[in-house]
């Protein structure tokens, strides 16, 4: 009875609250077993409609996460501090990242609207969107999560999702994760190490 109340308890409170942050355990360095995205590549749609593949970024750092345009807090927050960070680095340094979101809400996510969007914020973006079955394997691939919570009206929704920042070196690796609360210099500091 006891396990019913609280699951119970713990499913109202994830209703009343509207949007939460699910942040993954912070990595110094990945050791030679690939913990996140072992196969060091995957294939969505990219926000020009062609496929795009993570391969295609070899001898670039990737900045990868998980979003969606909706999003009234995370993701403005976290591309906002991208940005910041890349401020911090030299122009040279600066044109070897590149931004990864993907999108955890394809139903509206079209890819001119992730254009439009990642665009805004200058962080040198490639939006990612495709199936709900291509993405979830994405999404599984780097132990991320994400949670489509109903609204009050039908049609509108919002979504809870991992806020982590996954830092690829140029071979694709994944080297460090940032989390929500994590500062603009930090990031820079990572970049620089593994440019």
């Amino acid at each position: 009875m006891l396990k019913l109340t609280l699951s119970g308890i713990g499913i109202c409170l994830l209703l009343i609250v509207g949007s939460f942050f699910i942040d993954l355990p912070e990595i110094a360095q990945t050791g030679p077993e690939q913990q996140y995205n072992p196969g060091e590549n995957f294939t969505l749609t990219g926000d020009t409609g062609n496929p795009f593949q993570l391969k295609d970024l070899r001898g670039e750092i990737v900045l990868l996460f998980f979003g969606y345009t909706s999003c009234p807090d995370a993701c403005p927050g976290a591309l906002a501090k991208i940005h910041r960070a890349l401020n911090l680095l030299t122009t040279e340094e600066r044109n070897q990242v590149r931004t990864i979101f993907i999108s955890v809400d394809p139903e509206r996510d079209t890819p001119k609207l992730l254009k439009d969007y990642i665009d805004y914020f200058g962080v040198n973006a490639i939006g990612l969107t495709g199936t709900k079955a291509d993405i979830d394997k994405v999404v599984k691939a780097y132990q991320a999560h994400y949670l489509k919570i109903p609204g009050e009206s039908g049609s509108w929704y919002s979504i809870n999702h991992t806020t982590t920042v996954y830092l690829h070196d140029k071979q694709g690796k994944v080297r460090y994760l940032f989390l929500y609360d994590d500062t603009p210099e930090k990031l820079a500091e990572a970049i620089r190490k593994y440019l």
